[in-house]
């Protein structure tokens, strides 16, 4: 049977792991993003009168969900508060 510093410190491998896996998929989805978006006519001089905003090419919610993905990993991946060392 487990007790619960044992759980605890399982809780915060699981943590850690979840943590890295998020800041991962937040950085391939931050290149993509990134890539897209210099690929569309927001950045490339296409048409100079009218020159569209990141909102206007359709990537500010992938932006958005990236940088949300890179914060929450590494909040999950540095948590001080389920760290058995206090």
């Amino acid at each position: 049977m487990l007790t619960f510093e044992q759980n605890l410190f399982d809780m915060n491998k699981m943590t850690l792991v979840f943590g890295a896996i998020m800041c991962f998929l937040g950085t391939v989805l931050l290149l993509v993003t990134i890539f897209l978006y210099m690929n569309t006519s927001a950045f490339l001089n296409y048409n100079v009168a009218k020159q569209p905003g990141i909102g206007q090419v359709k990537l500010f919610v992938p932006l958005l969900i990236s940088v949300a993905l890179l914060t929450f990993g590494v909040l999950f991946a540095k948590n001080k508060e389920l760290d058995g060392h206090h």
